[in-house]
């Protein structure tokens, strides 16, 4: 009996021990939380494993999470399901929807984010044409006209200056033997008359005001068949053309009015636009034709071209994103405390068994030392 009682003793004992040990062991996996010190010296096994080791463990369960878990052909996959190309669609079509319903229009949605979108549209192109019109000017108005025309421009303008002579001629002919011509010749001569006084007037003693007239106009017209004529016209015109061609944009205007038909030009053109109108139209009017597609075909299509081009570069798209940093900062951020209670939720079962288990080891190896120690 004596016996007996010494090996159940050891036995508790060393259930004792095993169980307390293995309880300890689970418990110094987090506690304590903080290093412990005694006489400046750092006491062993503080603190505790798990928040030794925290960022090696934050960093180790981000690989594994990226490497094995969350991996690109994990996201491939997942897009290019049947369920993800339903739901995506399923979803643009609501918001379409919506849009159509509430009459919803650009300015709508820029609202959202407090932009004036016509304003800051009217705004940006009138900074950006005066600045384009800025640059130009700086850079033409000193520079000869004939050096701004366009070739095909300039070309035109020589092929019109030879045919002027002739034209100005064929127009003078044309007057002078109009009634309207007559008429203005008859009038000019009586002036002269009139204004050159009576030795003058004389000439009339011999030749009528109608006669004067039609002799001006018969031998004007004789004139004017004259090829010499013709070149000495031409020839002021080449002259006229020559000098204008080789002057500047500021020799015909000052920068004061250069720049106030700038402006004048500029808002013409923004007030032309009418930005508003696009901007204040319900999208479902201003695009009936395009909203209609992306409802039907062209929206399944740009659902399942997005879908594709996104899992084509789901790997830069994670790389960018960074996961494995994101899990380890999450994990960094946690309370200590927090931690262990999470550990202890998930593996609250497992954690009981393997402190009976200590139990039960214990007092088997404790059986064992009291039998040893009384037959051997």
């Amino acid at each position: 009996m004596h016996t007996l009682g010494i090996i159940i003793f050891m036995g508790v004992i060393g259930a004792l021990i095993g169980g307390f040990t293995n309880f300890i062991a689970i418990k110094m996996l987090f506690r304590p939380f903080n290093p412990i010190y005694l006489f400046g010296h750092q006491l062993p096994f503080t603190p505790g494993l798990i928040p030794k080791r925290r960022q090696e463990l934050s960093i180790k369960i981000g690989e594994m999470v990226t490497s094995h878990l969350l991996t690109p052909e994990v996201f491939k996959e997942k897009i290019l399901t049947k369920q993800t190309e339903v739901f995506v669609k399923s979803f643009l079509n609501k918001q379409l929807q919506h849009i159509h319903k509430n009459r919803y229009d650009i300015q709508h949605f820029a609202s959202k984010m407090n932009i004036d979108l016509s304003h800051q549209i009217e705004s940006t192109l009138k900074l950006k044409m005066n600045a384009f019109a800025d640059h130009e000017i700086e850079r033409l108005k000193h520079q000869p006209i004939h050096t701004i025309m366009p070739q095909s421009v300039y070309d035109k303008c020589l092929q019109k200056k030879d045919s002027l002579a002739p034209l100005a001629l064929e127009k003078l002919r044309t007057y002078v033997n109009s009634e309207k011509g007559y008429q203005d010749i008859m009038d000019m001569t009586e002036r002269f008359f009139n204004e050159k006084g009576r030795i003058v007037s004389m000439i009339q003693m011999f030749m009528t005001k109608e006669m004067i007239a039609e002799r001006i106009v018969h031998e004007f017209t004789k004139l004017s068949y004259e090829p010499k004529i013709e070149n000495i016209i031409q020839t002021q015109i080449d002259q006229e053309f020559e000098a204008i061609i080789q002057k500047t944009p500021m020799d015909f205007i000052s920068e004061t009015q250069l720049h106030e038909y700038q402006d004048t030009m500029i808002d013409k053109i923004i007030k032309k636009l009418n930005i508003s109108h696009y901007t204040t139209t319900p999208i479902y009017e201003l695009f009936p034709k395009q909203m209609a597609q992306l409802e039907g075909p062209v929206g399944d299509q740009l659902i399942h071209y997005v879908l594709n081009r996104s899992a084509e570069n789901i790997g830069i798209i994670l790389e960018k994103i960074k996961i494995a940093e994101i899990i380890k900062e999450q994990i960094d951020q946690f309370e200590l405390s927090f931690l262990e209670q999470l550990v202890i939720e998930i593996s609250n079962k497992e954690l009981k068994l393997i402190t009976l288990l200590g139990f039960l080891l214990g007092g088997i190896i404790g059986i064992f030392q009291g039998i040893i120690a009384i037959f051997v």
